[in-house]
């Protein structure tokens, strides 16, 4: 049997594409054997290398001409907002019309129309500005997540929910426009977490509800702080959380921090994973019911 070809440790942990391996020593036939997996048509990676967000980015960027544009939940994730879920490792690139690279599994490739001003240079890849990138997510996804995006950006101090209605205002023609723009006024800066800008409009605005307070302080009679709830509504003393699934040490605190806060006469309903994508139904009507019995 012939002995194993030792792997070059510079394609041990890291893609390549066909040409850096040959330059490496391991041939087209090699990376058909099984210490190498294909990450996208023409870039490999070692099998034990994980697949990851940023292992397909590091890859993308192999296959991107210099006119490629990261775009969208790609470009939110290189500027350090990174809100998808696990499972969702695809790479966003845009370009110009009749500049487009052939899709690939796992590449998402669009059109789009950018001006210079919409464009940023990260770790010398071209990637849309914070404002550009919240404006298509608007545009682009789907239910919460056009939400999550901007929520997130605009909690990392990248945009300003006045800025981007003007830059709204600015645009013609583009698909899905009128939809984004309606969503602005939407935009919680104080929102600390997808699963908190999930729950808001997913329940309280598509469900009917009035749009609750976000980040809301709660005081004792003396001023002092006792704590802040996701979402409220002040006026009935009704607090709405999400729980994730947080160590212990993360939990008892929440439930002493909830133990003190309803003491000042609140109610507070905590909602699950389960409260938000299986049962949205009855939570809205769970909501619904406590705010009518505390406003009699």
């Amino acid at each position: 049997m012939p002995p194993v070809p030792a792997i070059p440790d510079v394609l041990r942990d890291r893609p390549f594409t066909v040409a850096q391996a040959q330059a490496a020593g391991v041939s087209k036939e090699q990376l058909l054997g099984k210490s190498w997996r294909p990450v996208f048509r023409g870039v490999w990676v070692h099998v034990d290398v994980a697949d990851s967000r940023q292992l397909r980015l590091d890859a993308a960027r192999l296959l991107i001409p210099s006119y490629g544009v990261l775009c969208g939940l790609t470009a939110a994730y290189v500027m350090g907002v990174d809100v998808r879920r696990l499972d969702d490792i695809d790479v966003h690139v845009g370009f110009a019309k009749g500049r487009r690279i052939r899709k690939r599994p796992g590449l998402v490739v669009c059109q789009e129309t950018l001006a210079e001003t919409d464009i940023v240079e990260i770790d010398g890849t071209r990637v849309t500005t914070p404002l550009r990138t919240a404006f298509d997510c608007l545009r682009w996804l789907r239910g919460a997540e056009r939400l999550v995006v901007a929520d997130a950006l605009a909690h990392a101090g990248l945009v300003d929910p006045a800025e981007l209605a003007r830059y709204f205002a600015g645009q013609r023609r583009l698909r899905n426009l009128r939809i984004g723009e309606r969503l602005v006024e939407l935009i919680e800066p104080m929102a600390e977490s997808p699963m908190e800008t999930r729950s808001r409009y997913e329940l309280m605005v598509n469900g009917g509800l009035p749009r609750p307070e976000v980040q809301y302080p709660v005081h004792d009679r003396w001023g002092g702080l006792v704590g802040i709830l996701d979402m409220a509504y002040p006026r009935q003393r009704l607090g709405v959380e999400y729980d994730g699934a947080f160590h212990w040490k993360q939990r008892r605190a929440d439930d002493r921090r909830r133990a003190a806060i309803r003491a000042l006469d609140w109610e507070i309903i905590v909602l699950s994973d389960d409260d938000i994508f299986r049962t949205p139904i009855n939570t809205v009507a769970e909501v619904r019911r406590a705010l009518r019995a505390r406003a009699a």
